[in-house]
């Protein structure tokens, strides 16, 4: 039997083992509420023992809908009967914190119900109603919040570049807000770029250190936040800052660089994990050094956009990366998403020849655009008429490209004619 094992790390370690005893795999583990989640909503594994407290377990499993043939047991310290009664609505079996060796060991596929076999002899009338009720409305609930994300293969995308001034924080920003007003779907901008004061995408929507206007939340404020509220928006939504933009939300770095020791990598991971429930498209928005948070970050994500420039230096330090670091670092390559930027009207090769020598395949390139280098004179960094300049054009195709075909149902305007009518070398 296949187990997906949720808990906390103490009650993890120990269930490792008792599992392994009977003979039977440790598929996945979750040490989180909001991972365990994910989990769940995964296959491969023919039942689920969760170790959390009674208020974070029955929080996760209000969203599950067990399929007939997978047993989900909760293990409970202070056990009782309208603690088992209350888990039976949910489909699953409340257990004594301390059984759970011998609840596994008597198991056998035959006995495969929501509930256990003693109880479906004489069911409840009162109590198949409030399971019948309860079940339809989690799954119409669960329906309408996947009802956009089901169509999403790829949800988290790193923006990433080994090299400083490659243009990551504006691609980004622009890249989310095209998905957020063309798609409708709701994404979140989390900042790793901690090298220097304040944040890059803070600023991009008007959080300046010199007026000393800090924005809402930053990532480290996630180290305190509870678990078993996950689910809820009106918790989550404070640890966010919603823009002016549709559907765009960001998620600042620490506003002190002093502060970064405590953007760790298990912070990242959590911060993802509860934010997938609320969000339909992640971007990590990152900084070009390898500490724990950014390989974090770069290995939950689905996808990493690999940004680099068209000049020499850019190509061969991008190429340094992809055929050395990544391999040191265990990341797949088929991960990473070719992404020239800044590309000038003329270079003296094609970006076919560059890609070749970075070892990846041209995914998309964004030509060098004088707009996005002019002074900026507003507080939001975005500047909506650029969505008809070459950048803008080029930027929404990426937009096209990393999500599946027809989540962006509104028509861009066409190419500018003279574009149309002069192809520029290199440059799609």
């Amino acid at each position: 039997m296949n187990i997906l094992l949720c808990g906390e790390s103490v009650f993890v370690e120990e269930l490792t083992s008792i599992i392994t005893e009977n003979n039977h795999n440790v598929v996945a583990i979750a040490t989180s509420v909001a991972q365990s989640a994910d989990f769940l909503k995964t296959s491969g594994y023919d039942a689920v023992l969760i170790g959390f407290n009674e208020e974070e377990s029955y929080a996760l499993l209000q969203d599950f809908k067990p399929d007939n043939h997978i047993r989900v047991w909760v293990s409970i310290i202070d056990f009782n009967l309208n603690i088992w009664k209350k888990f039976a609505t949910l489909g699953a079996i409340a257990i004594s914190r301390g059984t759970e060796s011998e609840s596994i060991s008597k198991y056998k596929p035959s006995e495969l119900n929501t509930v256990s076999s003693k109880t479906s002899i004489n069911p409840d009338p009162e109590m198949e109603q409030i399971k019948k009720t309860d079940r339809k409305v989690r799954q119409e609930r669960l329906e309408a919040k996947t009802a956009k994300v089901g169509v999403l293969k790829n949800r988290v995308f790193s923006v990433y570049s080994p090299k400083g001034g490659a243009g990551k924080t504006t691609v980004t920003t622009y890249l989310a807000n095209i998905i957020g007003k063309h798609s409708g779907l709701k994404v979140c901008i989390i900042d790793l770029d901690h090298t220097r004061e304040g944040s890059d995408i803070a600023r991009k929507f008007g959080y300046f250190l010199v007026n000393d206007s800090p924005p809402n939340n930053v990532i480290t404020n996630w180290a305190t936040f509870p678990e078993r509220d996950y689910r809820s928006w009106d918790k989550v939504s404070q640890y966010v800052t919603e823009t002016s933009l549709n559907n765009l939300y960001f998620l600042s770095s620490p506003w002190n660089v002093e502060d970064v020791e405590f953007m760790t990598g298990d912070l990242i991971e959590k911060v993802t994990h509860i934010l997938k429930q609320h969000f339909d498209i992640i971007i990590f928005d990152m900084s070009d050094d390898l500490r724990d948070n950014n390989t974090k970050a770069l290995e939950i994500s689905d996808n990493i956009l690999f940004v680099t420039g068209a000049d020499l230096d850019q190509i061969d330090i991008s190429s340094g990366f992809t055929q050395r670091t990544v391999r040191k670092l265990n990341l797949p390559i088929e991960k990473f998403r070719l992404v020239f930027n800044k590309v000038p009207n003329k270079i003296p090769y094609t970006l076919e020849e560059s890609a070749q020598k970075i070892g990846l395949p041209q995914f998309a390139s964004i030509p060098y655009d004088p707009e996005v280098e002019k002074y900026r004179t507003t507080k939001l960094g975005i500047n909506e008429d650029l969505s008809k300049t070459p950048f803008g054009f080029a930027v929404y195709r990426l937009a096209q490209e990393i999500l599946p075909e027809g989540a962006i149902t509104k028509k861009h305007n066409k190419r500018p004619w003279f574009l149309r009518l002069f192809k520029r070398k290199g440059v799609v």
